[in-house]
């Protein structure tokens, strides 16, 4: 062995010496992926510390604008587990199934991808009872009307983030409202129907922080959420379709909430088809509910 090699191997010594203890807190620096995928391989001490429960808390699986390519066979990620753990099919719901058991029953925050599976909903809604911040993507229309159940067995829930609105709201809210004391922020985008404004307003009145940010979300129905969630003091409804962000009723009605952000907000009849064209395919929410 030669001089560098002696060296290198030296410093894996002194690293796996380390304390439990400040092995985990370095690897909590670290992103998820490279905790999974590398920090294992080094040593038995390594490996030890990256199945801590405590690393897997906070389980942010959405990987930006390319949440998709981050769970392919040929990505970075993938590739890592087939060199290095020879896992033939990289996928997501095994990657999935291996932060859940990482965690132990412990996760509290839990960010999932868009084309989940129904298994994937499953897995999380049993194995992670304990979550208290979750951010879903667009549902199926099977996973959204099973959402309401699904949500149930999150009592602790304190924080739901709605890519998009689930047809089946009304109902979640309903579960959320009467299992789950600790709720208080919601956000959520794509249209805004009067029964999900009625539903926000019924079944959690309690709501601290609230942001509908770019929805389509009617003058009268943002009216009902502010009459119905007297203890909001965060209200985030910018560059929203639907009502003007110069409303005077608007601003009254809402005068006693600590932070009110419309900027950007203006009725329907000021859309012009240069605004409709420079919009995604999303658009079609507004036109569900018009």
């Amino acid at each position: 062995m030669d001089t560098g090699e002696e060296e290198a191997a030296a410093a894996v010594a002194r690293w796996g010496d380390m304390d439990a203890d400040c092995l985990v807190e370095i690897f909590r620096r670290l992103p998820l992926d490279d905790v999974a995928a590398a920090a294992p391989l080094v040593c038995r001490s390594w490996r030890a510390a990256a199945r801590d429960a405590s690393l897997w808390r906070a389980l942010d699986l959405r990987g930006g604008g390319g949440a998709a390519a981050r769970f392919m066979p040929w990505s970075p990620l993938g590739a890592a587990f087939a060199a290095r753990y020879g896992v033939r099919r990289f996928t997501f719901a095994g990657y999935l199934r291996l932060c859940v058991a990482r965690a132990a029953g412990r996760a509290a925050e839990l960010a999932l991808p868009p084309l989940l599976g129904a298994p994937d909903l499953d897995l999380v809604s049993l194995r992670c009872t304990e979550l208290r911040r979750v951010a879903l993507p667009a549902l199926s229309a099977a996973d959204d009307a099973r959402l309401p159940g699904l949500v149930a067995r999150w009592r602790r829930l304190e924080h739901l983030e709605l890519e998009h609105r689930p047809a089946s709201f009304p109902a979640t809210a309903a579960r959320v409202g009467a299992g789950c004391p600790g709720f208080s922020s919601l956000k959520m985008a794509g249209a805004i129907r009067d029964v999900d404004a009625a539903a926000m307003a019924a079944s959690l009145p309690r709501l601290k922080r609230l942001c509908l940010d770019g929805c389509y979300l009617p003058r009268h129905e943002l009216l009902a959420v502010i009459h119905g969630c007297l203890e909001l003091e965060s209200l985030s409804a910018k560059h929203c379709v639907g009502f003007d962000e110069g409303d005077e009723e608007v601003a009254r009605e809402a005068a006693m909430i600590g932070r009110l952000e419309v900027g950007g907000s203006r009725l329907v009849d000021k859309f012009d088809q240069r605004d409709v064209d420079g919009l995604d395919d999303d658009t079609s929410s507004y036109v569900d509910v018009m």
